[in-house]
């Protein structure tokens, strides 16, 4: 097992040597884990969803189709389903180890030199090459039923272009730690392209000691939608993603800073109306052709918030002797706005 993995370093003893099981599982390729051994008070399927998380790498069953069933004298089975042939394995790890090889050689081609500069080539590496499946959301949402397992894992991000959340996020997984980043892949429910609440998966990436939520599948269908890059879900803290994400707390570490999100790194965070003006006007004099801004919980916003943000963008470009045309959108979760010219 690696030396450092995130979501293993928040089990107990008893739920580790559980994780230990799933990952010599995982090794070889089971399709099936005799959990009569693992301790009763250990849930077991939490567990399970935590060692897939720290093994990204992971695709040779569906993991949409995992089962959990008793045996005689009260032991447990965990059945791992559509397992593919070890023929088929092989050759999918060939492939995929290809892909991550490319991707790797084409983000060092940009010269990346800063955290920052690595991890935000990565995330825009994804958002060119990956296309969130609808498809498959809309099986699993309203038929209940996986249609296509690949996109639930990096194979299917990174080989077919064609991924859901957990895909995305064993993509991004993989890719960082060929620099040097510890990343884990979260369970838990987010409110997005569904009505209320539903399963989803996140990133958790330590960066020099600190913790950070990557979601990266939500910007790539930012990117999809508008056509310009996304960074709202780029490297933010616990109450930021806790607006429109649950989860588990106890199994991530604390994520408490948020000095690497675009908005920070970039000037675009306004703690006040005047400071959001300030950033309008910087936009307006530059040749910017999309406005990005992220505005503080704490700064109360008249009804409508997008018309009332946008009219302040247009009267800064009017300020600056600019007459614009724009496109917006306003997520009121997260507080950020985005404009294009």
């Amino acid at each position: 097992m690696e030396k450092h993995k995130i979501g293993y370093e928040r089990l107990n003893i008893q739920e580790k040597k559980a994780y230990e099981m799933f990952e010599k599982a995982f090794a070889s390729y089971a399709d099936t884990v005799d959990a009569g051994s693992i301790d009763r008070n250990v849930d077991v399927m939490k567990v399970l969803q935590v060692a897939l998380g720290d093994n990204p790498q992971v695709f040779y069953f569906n993991k949409t189709q995992i089962k959990l069933s008793s045996v005689m004298l009260g032991g447990k089975k965990i059945h791992f389903c559509g397992t593919y042939s070890s023929r088929d394995i092989r050759k999918m790890e060939l492939e995929l180890e290809e892909a991550i090889k490319e991707a790797v050689d084409s983000i060092n081609m940009l010269n990346p030199i800063s955290d920052y500069d690595k991890l935000m080539c990565i995330y825009e590496y994804l958002q060119d090459h990956v296309r969130y499946d609808t498809k498959e959301l809309e099986a699993c949402c309203r038929l209940g039923k996986c249609q296509n397992p690949a996109s639930h894992t990096a194979y299917g991000a990174l080989i077919r272009g064609n991924a859901v959340c957990d895909g995305i996020s064993s993509a991004f997984a993989l890719l960082v730690r060929c620099w040097g980043y510890d990343c884990t892949v979260v369970s838990g429910t987010a409110a997005f392209m569904t009505e209320g609440f539903s399963s989803h998966a996140w990133n958790v990436i330590r960066v020099n000691d600190k913790y950070y939520h990557v979601d990266a599948t939500w910007d790539v269908n930012h990117k999809e939608r508008f056509g310009n890059y996304s960074y709202e879900y780029f490297c933010i803290d616990d109450n930021w993603i806790n607006t429109d994400h649950n989860w588990e707390i106890n199994t991530t570490p604390p994520c408490v800073s948020s000095d690497l999100s675009f908005y920070v790194r970039n000037g675009c965070y306004a703690n006040n109306l005047t400071q959001l003006d300030d950033i309008f006007r910087r936009y307006a004099r530059s040749k910017a052709g999309v406005v990005r801004v992220r505005i503080a919980d704490t700064v109360a916003i008249p009804e409508p918030n997008d018309t009332y943000i946008a009219q302040r963008l247009l009267n800064a470009g009017i300020a600056m002797g600019k007459c614009m045309n724009i496109e917006y959108a306003w997520d009121k979760n997260t507080r950020c706005f985005y404009a294009k010219f």
